[in-house]
């Protein structure tokens, strides 16, 4: 199984492209899981509230087709990891260097080879951007 994760706080280009990255990484009859990051999380990391409410932000993403989305629960990504044990665990590219090291050790953990796939340099910051 191949794991994604994000807020996606306004879906974009950049996340589409994230997502079909992560299907074509996926063999034929791989799922792609796509954790949903709850609202807190956004409040938290982002120091600022959602756009949309986790469970809008979830039907957005679950109707990109390809991919299987859920509503992560308030527990950290890591945890998620360790939950759902993928194969890969991938991310977009501007994350590489920047993952938590709990994330990091999540994947080693559960064995995860962490990919990071290029968005062509397409941020929700940018999206929202103006």
């Amino acid at each position: 199984m191949v794991l994604c994760s994000g807020a996606f706080d306004g879906l974009h280009a950049g996340h589409v492209r994230y997502l079909a990255a992560a299907r074509r990484l996926a063999g034929p009859e791989e799922p792609v899981r796509v954790a949903v990051a709850p609202d807190a999380y956004i409040q938290t990391h982002k120091c600022r509230n959602p756009h949309w409410n986790q469970a809008d932000r979830w039907r957005t993403v679950q109707a990109v087709r390809g991919v299987e989305a859920f509503a992560q629960p308030e527990s950290s990504v890591a945890e998620t990891i360790r939950h759902e044990a993928p194969r890969l665990f991938v991310k977009g590219v501007d994350w590489a260097g920047r993952l938590p090291s709990d994330v990091v050790a999540a994947c080693r953990e559960v064995g995860a080879v962490i990919v990071f796939v290029d968005t062509d340099g397409v941020h929700t910051s940018d999206a929202f951007a103006g």
